[in-house]
C-alpha cells in the first residue's frame, strides 16, 4: 500500500484517532511533544519509531514549511469502492465533484463536507489526497469517505432511482438556492470552476440552482460556492 506524508496539527490528531494502525513513523519538534504525548507512548507501546527532531530538518522530512511541527508517514487512505457504496444503502445528503482538482480547493470542501455532516464525496476523477489537502482539510480526511466512481453516470443514475435528486450548480443560470426545498435525498454537484459541471451531468440534474449575487464577477471559489449550498440544505434538514 502506498505510503504518504500527514502534516498539520489537526490533520495528524485526526489521522492518529481513526487510524493509527496505519501509522508507520512520527516526526515532530520540541513544541508539539506535550501536545502528542500519548500519541508517542502508544508509538513506543507499538515498536512505531519517532523522531523529536529541529523544525528545520521537519521542512525537510515534510517537504512544507506548513507543517505546523509534526509530520506523520502513514498508508494511505484508499478511496471507497462503489460497490461498497452501493452496499452501504446512502441517505441524506451527498456530493458530487466534477473536475475539480485543486488541492487546496479540495481540502476546504472537505472540511465543510464534514462540518455539515455529509458522509461521501463521489467523483469519477478525484486526485489522491496530498499533504497540503489534508491538512487544509483540519482532519476531514478521516471523517467521510471519497467514493472513486469508474463509470460515474451510471451511478448517479442509479442514486436517481434510489430516489435522490441531483442538483447541478450554475454560476449563471438554475433556480435560486435560497427558493428551492431541497429533498431529504440530495445530490449536490459541484463543477471545477473553469470548466463548470460536464453536459452529460446537467442533463442527468433534476433541477439547476445557482447562487444569486451582483453579477460583477463571473462566479464564487469552487470551495465557497458548495459550503453556500451545504449550508443551505443543512438549514432545511437540520441533522
Amino acid at each position: 500500500m502506498k505510503e504518504v506524508k500527514y502534516y498539520g496539527i489537526h490533520a495528524c490528531q485526526a489521522l492518529a484517532k481513526h487510524r493509527s494502525q496505519d501509522i508507520i513513523r512520527l516526526y515532530l519538534d520540541e513544541s508539539n511533544v506535550k501536545t502528542f504525548a500519548s500519541l508517542l507512548k502508544w508509538c513506543a507501546s507499538q515498536k512505531k519509531a519517532y523522531h523529536i527532531i529541529p523544525k528545520q530538518e521537519l521542512d525537510r522530512v515534510s517537504d512544507s514549511i506548513h507543517h505546523e511541527g509534526i509530520c506523520i508517514l502513514a498508508k494511505e487512505k484508499k478511496p471507497l469502492s462503489e460497490h461498497a457504496f452501493r452496499k452501504a444503502v446512502p441517505q441524506g445528503c451527498l456530493l458530487y465533484l466534477d473536475g475539480v482538482q485543486n488541492p487546496h480547493n479540495l481540502g476546504s470542501i472537505l472540511r465543510t463536507a464534514a462540518h455539515f455532516g455529509i458522509p461521501y464525496i463521489l467523483g469519477d476523477k478525484l486526485p489522491s489526497l496530498s499533504p497540503s489537502c489534508c491538512r487544509i482539510a483540519k482532519g476531514a480526511v478521516e471523517l467521510l469517505s471519497l467514493v472513486s466512481l469508474t463509470k460515474p453516470l451510471d451511478t448517479l443514475r442509479w442514486l436517481k432511482e434510489q430516489g435522490f435528486a441531483i442538483l447541478a450548480t450554475s454560476s449563471h443560470r438554475g433556480q435560486s438556492l435560497y427558493q428551492y426545498n431541497f429533498p431529504k435525498k440530495s445530490i449536490i454537484a459541484i463543477g471545477a470552476e473553469s470548466e463548470g459541471l460536464g453536459k452529460a451531468t446537467e442533463r442527468l440534474a433534476t433541477e439547476s440552482l445557482c447562487i444569486p449575487g451582483t453579477g460583477n464577477v463571473e462566479s464564487l471559489n469552487v470551495a465557497v460556492a458548495t459550503a453556500l449550498c451545504l449550508g443551505e440544505y443543512s438549514r432545511q434538514h437540520p441533522q
